[in-house]
């Protein structure tokens, strides 16, 4: 459950909940994906764009599911960049780690929830929030993707839609 009941939430013309600094989704988003196993050299790759991100103080949209996702998310926060997060679970049940309700508290983060999301993320649920993640940006930066994985298989589809997607590490 949310601890601050001082926060406000607000929805999205298209039936998206959130909390946060709305703002955010307003301006020009950078998403960031990785896989959930990634080389060292994707790690060491995304690291380095994640503090030219913060220093640059560019908000970064992503789900921050996977552990590489997570990291960057943790430096963001850290740095007091912009960010939104778009969780797979109802604003109304999710707890926030105290560093997002800092960020959210200081203006520089938004948290984003589907409409129709369950307490389970599911490989269909993620993949939709991708695609929200996808939409919702003006860039996409990719990490590192699994050869065969549904990542690869979403990026694939995005650049078929004529997005460019720009890779850290290949």
């Amino acid at each position: 459950m949310i601890e601050d009941r001082l926060l406000s939430f607000w929805s999205t013309e298209s039936g998206e909940r959130g909390v946060g600094n709305a703002s955010l989704l307003d301006q020009s988003l950078t998403a960031f994906f990785a896989s959930r196993q990634c080389p060292g050299v994707a790690i060491r790759a995304a690291m380095a764009w994640t503090i030219a991100q913060a220093r640059s103080k560019c908000p970064v949209i992503s789900g921050f599911h996977s552990p590489l996702e997570q990291s960057v998310l943790e430096v963001i926060l850290t740095a007091g960049a912009p960010c939104v997060m778009v969780i797979a679970r109802k604003l109304e049940r999710a707890h926030f780690p105290p560093s997002w309700l800092l960020a959210i508290q200081n203006g520089t983060a938004a948290v984003v929830s589907m409409e129709d999301t369950t307490r389970r993320l599911t490989a269909e649920l993620a993949a939709r929030r991708n695609d929200w993640v996808a939409e919702h940006a003006d860039q996409i930066v990719v990490a590192h993707a699994s050869a065969g994985g549904s990542l690869s298989q979403q990026m694939a589809q995005w650049e078929r839609d004529g997005r460019h997607i720009k890779y850290l590490s290949k």
